[in-house]
């Protein structure tokens, strides 16, 4: 009896511990955005029981002391809690991008990417936010297998060259298609655009998506979703980062003043001849005053690149961002300023930005209005990218060491070096100087966005959408001389000069359709009819005017009005042109028991930019999707696999011309004014081409997706086949005829190759993460026809066919006799000739490959404990090889009186003498020996950031969120190219503005 009472009391004892359920109640948050989450999935682990929170990220349930919460969210990372003797467990969630990539958004509607058939890659906009960049192509940089992302210039604000999957056109554009919500976005403007508004990056890669685009999308898709508010209380974000910039590379191979000076006396010519103690001829006879002139030049020893460019380009961004709503109405506003000093002296950019998104929903009526302007005041250099001395890059090259361009403080120039007693050199980097601070070349940029998409349900399956929105754009671009400078003296009528330009495009899309969508049993369909309409405008105008009144600087109220008698006659000049673009789109899905897929998309285009006769063209796509993991077969490898999807798609899509007036009427014969006997006339200007015609582009792609471990481990892979025929090419055309070219269509080009992203979560604990992420791509470019023609040369290109575009054509380079310490180069039958022999028209040959990379790609490395993360990102391109015509002037006897390269110094001297630098004797010629491997890696970016405790914040009452970051940007680079950065979007260096390194840090807060 005692027995059995024990046992009973024992088993009261434990009842209140199984079934006594705690009361716990909190909230939930986004802890990027400290934002509340509705509607968030909350469970007791090994129970069915739960609860969701509300509008606020609230919520309260009960459940056991030693219970688990599961808190799970679509677009967030799942997170597991130990209840204890906690009665309050507020929480945060961080964005899950394997997550968010389940969905992808084209400009016309959402699909499931378990239920989309082409190749596609998705970049958070969590990625973009705080980048120290001030367009957002080049934070794609590395991030997109198959994207290649590279700078032109390091300018402020100028944007990058962007080519996906190689370039598919000799005179049409390469670069790809911008959508921004649902409209058109005018490529290469996007200095005013704020990335930080972000949500998403969508880059669509094959015909599945590019053939939706017809004639404008051969080139690849790129989607932008910006942010939306979310249901709940008001959300007040704030950010603010400071930092500076300087030279990526800051090795300057110039020769210094002591090399310099030898240079000079061994070569005998300049200073360092004139008055070396060995020079019996010179005009200074006394030998210690001449020590005393070299002594005081060696104290000079003036760093060029220390006066043009700035070591420290200060750096600041501060943004405020507000939203907030319920379920029926969302908004998301936000405010930006960003300023950025350039890291050559006067260049910089200055941007304000605005964005207001607004979502409404109703029982049948949704859509959302969004609103986006910004203004940017960008400054830049003179004459970038070429050999001229106010090119401030050239200038930092050119500049002897021995110029000293101050005397009391005094700028001495070519104008006032007189007034000095002379100097002794030709003031070449003083001018750039002089001209620098007496000049301006400012451009003021204005965008703004507005568009409005609405859906209204007609039926239960049957729904009406609507897109329409302009994307406008104009720069002021104003230059000025001032007209009491140096510089001023040289511009026509020597009272310098001030220009004026308007350049104004804007563009209207409008789209309208129905889509009907059936999920019933194992079949679900989705079918889209849609009509849309493009219309686009461009005008431009420029004036130059002369004699200009000092006191009204930098305003046209300044100029002199001219005429034959005072000189200052202005230069005018601009035009205006415009575009249509009709369609009939059609697009089907359909899919079986979430296992095979197939989607089908037609476009009918009718285009003004092509003659009538070939105005409308259809487009068109087939893919399918199997979704391997759902057969039965695989059941038992669903432990291990969570995606294992195969997809395939074929189609044809169109490449779009080059955006400017002769592409816009390039099959029309046209006209330009003149004038003849004071009386206004027309004469022809360009012969046009009835049979004018699109490049059509025709791509297969294969690919997989895999996804295993509870996704720790992801991989894509894709081969694909594009070829593009109908290339744009010039036809040589006599000149009796009055015209040099006329542009056809002819040949074909392909592009070949495999896009790899592989990512996954290396270890994975409660509070520590170690993830790591690599994408790849091989592009091999072939020309494969050109019509009439096998071959013809491109500036210092040659388009061939069995070559790839950009392939190099020069004669090659032999090495340098050693007896004779000339060049030797080969000819065509692999015979080495002397110098006196070169002959590029019988000599050029293409061995030495092309600018355009075969092997591009980037790699990153994360990792989190608790509030800290740490992430590194790498980009690379391999294999390709670009002109270095900066050597050509700085290892050139013809340009031996500007300041020289330290390759000099192992210069032939005397026979015998082995070396790749041939004496100064030896007339320099374009050859191989320019042509450099600019392959690269590069260190793109580091970033470290802390996010406080909410234990912590909790106690303030003010903020959600506190998180400190800073980060580095292009922090090494790793490659052997000679000049000041490898990564360019043409194949010639010359003295161009390299991508700059910067260092920032930053407060986020969230209220």
């Amino acid at each position: 009896m005692k027995q059995v009472l024990a046992l009973w009391l024992a088993m009261m004892a434990c009842i209140p511990a199984i079934a006594q359920d705690r009361s716990i109640s909190g909230r939930v948050t986004d802890v990027l955005g400290g934002s509340p989450l509705p509607g968030v999935t909350i469970t007791i682990k090994g129970t069915s029981r739960g609860t969701v929170t509300n509008s606020s990220g609230e919520y309260q349930l009960k459940a056991p002391a030693n219970g688990t919460l599961v808190f799970s969210f679509v677009g967030y990372s799942t997170r597991e809690v130990a209840i204890g003797n906690q009665s309050t467990i507020n929480i945060s969630l961080g964005t899950d991008e394997k997550q968010l990539g389940e969905y992808v958004v084209s400009g016309y509607g959402t699909t499931q990417r378990s239920k989309y058939t082409g190749s596609v890659a998705s970049v958070s906009g969590e990625k973009l936010k705080d980048v120290p960049a001030a367009t957002f192509d080049q934070m794609l940089q590395g991030r997109v297998a198959g994207l290649y992302s590279t700078s032109g210039s390091g300018q402020p604000g100028t944007a990058n060259r962007v080519v996906i999957r190689g370039p598919g056109s000799i005179s049409g554009t390469t670069a790809p298609l911008y959508i921004i919500d649902g409209i058109a976005l005018e490529g290469g403007e996007f200095a005013t655009l704020n990335a930080a508004d972000f949500e998403t990056v969508n880059v669509y890669k094959d015909a599945t998506a590019t053939a939706l685009y017809g004639s404008r999308g051969a080139n690849g898709v790129i989607v932008i979703t910006t942010r939306r508010g979310k249901a709940g209380k008001l959300r007040l974000g704030a950010k603010t980062q400071y930092g500076w910039s300087q030279r990526t590379r800051p090795k300057f191979d110039i020769m210094n003043i002591d090399q310099r000076l030898q240079f000079e006396e061994e070569e005998e010519f300049g200073v360092g001849w004139e008055f070396s103690p060995k020079n019996d001829a010179s005009s200074e006879p006394d030998k210690t005053k001449r020590a005393q002139i070299l002594d005081s030049l060696r104290n000079i020893n003036t760093d060029w690149s220390r006066i043009f460019l700035r070591d420290h380009a200060k750096f600041q961004e501060h943004e405020v961002n507000l939203s907030g709503g319920n379920e029926n109405i969302r908004f998301y506003t936000s405010l930006n300023y960003f300023n950025q000093e350039g890291i050559a002296l006067r260049s910089g950019l200055t941007r304000y930005s605005f964005r207001s998104n607004v979502d409404f929903k109703g029982d049948r009526f949704s859509g959302a209005v969004n609103a986006a302007v910004g203004y940017s005041e960008i400054s830049g250099i003179e004459n970038e990218n070429s050999s001229s001395v106010v090119n401030t890059f050239a200038a930092a090259y050119y500049g002897l060491p021995y110029e000293a361009p101050y005397i009391n403080g005094v700028l001495v120039h070519s104008g006032n070096a007189s007034q000095f007693g002379g100097v002794y050199d030709l003031r070449e980097g003083s001018d750039a100087l002089e001209r620098t601070l007496n000049t301006t070349n400012q451009t003021n940029k204005l965008k703004g966005t507005l568009n409005m998409n609405l859906r209204y349900d007609l039926l239960k399956n049957l729904y009406a959408r609507t897109t329409m929105g302009v994307d406008y754009r104009q720069h002021d671009l104003s230059r000025y001389i001032n007209p009491n400078s140096y510089t001023g003296s040289q511009a026509t009528g020597r009272q310098g000069s001030y220009q004026q330009g308007f350049d104004k495009y804007w563009q209207f899309t409008g789209n309208y359709g129905l889509t009907f969508h059936e999920n019933k049993d194992k079949h679900d369909y989705e079918a889209s009819l849609i009509y849309e309409f493009i219309r686009t405008k461009s005008s431009n105008s420029t004036m130059t005017g002369y004699g200009i009144n000092g006191l009204f600087p930098e305003t046209p109220a300044g100029i002199t009005p001219g005429n034959t008698t005072n000189g200052f006659i202005p230069v005018l000049g601009g035009g205006k042109f415009g575009t249509a673009l009709a369609s009939f789109i059609f697009m089907g899905r359909y899919s079986y028991d979430d296992r095979y897929t197939l989607n089908l998309a037609f476009r009918r285009d009718g285009s003004s930019t092509v003659p009538e006769k070939n105005r409308w063209h259809n487009f068109w796509s087939v893919g399918g999707g199997w979704n391997v993991l759902k057969e039965d077969f695989m059941f038992d490898a669903t432990e291990k696999l969570d995606v294992l999807r195969l997809r395939a798609s074929y189609g044809v899509s169109a490449t779009p011309f080059a955006f400017n007036s002769t592409g816009a009427f390039g099959y029309m014969a046209t006209y330009s004014p003149t004038r003849y006997a004071g009386a206004a006339g027309v004469v022809p200007a360009t012969i046009g081409n009835p049979e004018y015609d699109w490049e059509y582009s025709k791509q297969l792609n294969i690919g997989f997706d895999v996804s295993a471990f509870r996704k720790r481990v992801n991989l894509s892979f894709d081969w694909y086949n594009r070829v593009t025929d109908n290339l744009f090419v010039d036809e040589q055309l006599s000149r009796t005829t009055g015209f040099t070219v006329r542009r056809i269509n002819a040949g074909s080009v392909r592009n070949r190759g495999i896009d790899v992203d592989l990512s996954g979560d290396i270890l994975r604990t409660r509070n520590f993460t170690l993830y790591a992420g690599a994408n790849f791509n091989y592009n091999k470019n072939e020309v494969t026809n050109l019509g009439a023609v096998n071959e013809f040369e491109q500036g210092t290109s040659i388009i061939r066919v069995g070559l790839p575009l950009g392939s190099h054509y020069i004669v090659k380079w032999a090495g340098v006799d050693p007896e004779t310490g000339r060049s030797q180069y080969y000819d065509r039958e692999g015979k080495i000739v002397p110098n006196a022999q070169y002959n590029s028209s019988t000599m050029s040959v293409a061995e030495f490959g092309t600018f355009n990379p075969p092997f591009t790609g980037g790699f990153h490395l994360g990792a989190r404990w608790k509030g800290l993360t740490v992430e590194a990102l790498f980009s690379f391109a391999q294999g390709f090889k670009r002109f270095n015509n900066e050597d050509f002037f700085n290892v050139n006897p013809s340009f031996a009186t500007s300041n020289q390269g330290t390759d000099w110094l192992r210069r032939w001297r005397k026979p015998g003498d082995i070396t790749d630098i041939p004496s100064t004797s030896d007339p320099r010629r374009f050859n191989s020996k320019d042509i450099q491997d600019a392959s690269y890696l590069r260190f793109r970016n580091l970033n470290m950031s802390y996010d406080l405790p909410a234990s912590l914040l909790e106690r303030t009452r003010v903020f959600s969120k506190v998180q400190v970051y800073v980060q580095a940007q292009n922090i090494l680079t790793i490659t052997s190219w000679k000049g000041f950065d490898p990564e360019d979007n043409n194949n010639i260096s010359l003295f161009e503005y390299p991508a700059a390194r910067t260092f920032t840090a930053g407060l986020r807060l969230n209220f």
